[in-house]
């Protein structure tokens, strides 16, 4: 073999290696936040609802002892020794998500900030958290007792054990689902984790303003989960450039 041709075979094989790298971290890099800007669009809207079904805990206090009798939507009460809070309002209520095939193929860059489901007041905080798959939950104890969080959803199975105030435990979601999440100790105590394949999801304000912003072009029902269980699905077909205004009332 002539030495030339051997030397421009052997430069071709070290420019593809030096290609490699560079071209498996581009296809790594793909994210909500980089998809380019002139093939998205977005939708908004706002939520209404006029008919919400509280099945938070009503509290009654015990003029002689002072303390706090809750009440779950299960009819169960428990003696407590602390004040409750407000309900939980509705942007700790409500989400809006994209439903699509094509979307969850990814991959994703996960967040590397841990979202919290804090236990604060006798309630989690939010009640409906949505979240990525792979990504890790703080569960940080706010209250002056004990909790133990758990859950036995087949998307995720927990027990964190009981643990005291200004403590946390955390657990990583590693595959899509509901995940339902307890108390042990207080039945009255429950929330919802949505793990979800893709980032293309919100909560509201406490106005019922949402916003879903960077969408790639694309058919997709658009769904709205409030408290425990999806309340409304709508289809919708974004094009490319332009905004889609999609309000909810239930």
């Amino acid at each position: 073999m002539p030495k030339r041709t051997h030397r421009n075979q052997v430069t071709s094989v070290i420019l593809i290696h030096l290609a490699l790298p560079a071209l498996m971290i581009a296809q790594q890099g793909r994210t909500a936040e980089n998809v380019p800007t002139s093939s998205t669009a977005g939708i908004h809207g706002r939520i209404s609802l006029s008919k919400r079904d509280d099945t938070h805990p009503v509290s009654m206090r015990d003029p002689m002892s002072g303390m706090y009798t809750m009440h779950g939507g299960n009819g169960a009460s428990a003696l407590i020794g602390l004040s409750p809070g407000a309900p939980a309002k509705l942007s700790e209520r409500a989400v809006v998500y994209l439903e699509s095939d094509d979307l969850n193929q990814g991959p994703y860059a996960v967040s590397t900030k841990n979202p919290s489901l804090d236990q604060k007041n006798l309630q989690f905080h939010p009640q409906v958290l949505p979240i990525m798959v792979g990504t890790r939950v703080e569960f940080p104890n706010r209250d002056n007792l004990f909790h133990n969080v758990f859950s036995y959803s087949q998307a995720k199975e927990f027990d964190l054990g009981r643990y005291p105030k200004d403590d946390s435990r955390s657990v990583t979601f590693d595959r899509p689902g509901v995940v339902r999440v307890y108390c042990d100790i207080h039945s009255h105590m429950s929330a919802t984790i949505l793990v979800l394949k893709h980032p293309y999801f919100t909560s509201p304000d406490d106005s019922g303003v949402y916003v879903l912003s960077r969408i790639p072009p694309g058919k997709y029902r658009v769904v709205l989960w409030y408290d425990r269980d999806p309340a409304e699905r709508k289809n919708v077909e974004v094009k490319a450039g332009e905004d889609l205004q999609l309000d909810f009332t239930n």
